[in-house]
């Protein structure tokens, strides 16, 4: 039956028209017009189709003090330095933190300071060192009159104001590319015909579903992990249970669905653990096991990324495989653990 008679309800497509359609894009990212969105590891790049896709969610879910707002802010402050060749946008959602605390937390990165130091009466920055800090606002001005915009909306809103944020700012600002994050989800208000958080959850995690669709867009949403990685049976040393699984994520059925990526980050010395899972790795106050949950496109899932958090610098470091402590409870002292060399092992991920 020739295609211009069929009543197609609902945008159905042809067969042959989506297959035309994948191919267009197939020949777009071969050719160089479309490309991934590189974030500073390679593991994790790897382990998706090198690097982000448009038109993707990826959901973070970490306990308070694990990394989980660093990564987003890491992903952030260095996309432009990664993705030269990419003109995009980017739409913050910081519900956890008002403009002058996330503001302070980019000067103490760029300064390489602790936070506490950018702030402090007692020991006040130098002249030297604030200039810096202009020199910092002028170079965002300067990109902002190049039509190069990052823009944070701090007051809590509920999903379908967000989904209309979204909508209009990515008109507003020229149609191009948005790199959103959501800091996090628990924060998202409920709208007047929610009456819990669960459905406030499930009712973003599908409206972004769809907006991922209709518009060029990356979405790395934060969440928490529930306590139940915090239960006793779950810190006995070198146990299987040490690892969070997609259950342990608040939202977790919808957040699992609805991410094409999804990882939980996990710091097990702030849990008393100092021997970590079946491989009984090693751990340290700064080490940082990421945790591939979910691969929608890409490796196979349940794969880990090792990491070393720079807190001063408000990064994460990608090294090779920490050290297994053979089941000797001792970690903490160190002991047969060879230093991570960061002009040697930085960016390097072996399994």
């Amino acid at each position: 039956m020739p295609n211009e008679i069929i009543e197609r309800p609902y945008g159905a497509l042809l067969y042959s028209e989506s297959l035309t359609e994948s191919a267009a894009y197939v020949n777009d990212r071969r050719h160089g017009r479309i490309k991934s969105f590189r974030t500073p590891w390679s593991g994790f790049n790897r382990a998706g189709i090198n690097g982000l896709e448009w038109g993707s969610i990826l959901t973070i879910g970490a306990r308070p003090g694990s990394g989980k707002t660093l990564i987003a802010s890491q992903i952030l402050r260095e996309s432009r330095r990664l993705n030269p060749d990419q003109d995009f946008n980017i739409l913050e959602f910081q519900f956890e933190m008002g403009a002058k605390q996330s503001g302070s937390r980019a000067f103490a990165a760029e300064l390489a300071l602790d936070y506490n130091q950018v702030l402090s009466t007692d020991k006040s920055l130098d002249d030297f060192t604030f200039d810096r800090i202009q020199k910092l606002i002028r170079e965002t001005k300067d990109l902002e009159s190049k039509g190069v915009w990052r823009l944070q909306i701090n007051k809590p809103i509920n999903h379908k104001e967000m989904l209309d944020a979204i909508r209009k700012y990515y008109v507003a600002l020229g149609s191009k590319p948005l790199l959103i994050t959501i800091d996090h989800s628990w924060l998202i208000k409920k709208a007047p015909d929610e009456k819990e958080k669960f459905s406030t959850l499930y009712n973003t995690v599908e409206a972004l579903m769809e907006l991922k669709n209709e518009l060029p867009i990356i979405i790395i949403m934060l969440t928490q992990l529930n306590r139940t990685i915090d239960e006793a049976s779950r810190k006995t040393p070198g146990n299987i249970g040490n690892y969070p699984v997609s259950a342990d994520v608040f939202g977790g059925d919808a957040l699992m669905q609805g991410s094409d990526m999804l990882i939980a980050l996990n710091r097990p010395y702030k849990s008393n653990i100092f021997s970590y899972g079946p491989k009984k790795y090693e751990v340290k106050d700064d080490y940082i096991f990421m945790h591939l949950l979910k691969i929608r496109n890409g490796s196979d899932k349940n794969d880990i990324l090792f990491m070393q958090a720079d807190f001063r610098r408000q990064q994460l470091l990608e090294v090779p495989e920490f050290h297994s402590t053979g089941g000797n409870n001792n970690a903490a002292n160190g002991s047969g653990y060879t230093p991570y060399n960061s002009t040697v092992g930085q960016n390097t991920f072996t399994t």
